[in-house]
């Protein structure tokens, strides 16, 4: 399969029309036209154009490299979770921060008072 193939795939999985895909990722129709259809000239898509579908997201999930370029894995990827210990340094992190405005804000008074 190839990667004009997958553009074609994700146009699907969108469930856009190569019209709705151009104006997704802002490039004219006829760009679309010539990467996706059988009668068109079947052109890779440009850098730029790359970047654009790249940036493609699908309920919060972006639009996978790996797959877009080689084929490989999902088509999306998915976000990673997030897990309970980063939420805890998290908070720890907030706490730390809170008192040190506290602190900062005590020297800021007296400094003030004078």
């Amino acid at each position: 399969m190839s990667i004009n193939d997958r553009v074609a795939d994700l146009i699907h999985a969108l469930q856009d029309n190569e019209n709705l895909f151009a104006k997704r990722i802002s490039v004219s129709a006829s760009v679309v036209f010539n990467v996706v259809n059988p009668k068109g000239r079947r052109s890779y898509p440009s850098g730029p154009v790359l970047d654009k579908i790249l940036s493609i997201e699908k309920d919060g999930n972006r639009v996978s490299a790996e797959w877009l370029m080689r084929g490989e894995g999902s088509m999306f990827l998915e976000k990673e979770p997030v897990l309970l210990s980063d939420t805890q340094e998290l908070s720890e992190t907030i706490e730390q921060l809170t008192e040190t405005v506290s602190k900062l804000r005590e020297g800021f008074e007296k400094l003030k008072k004078g």
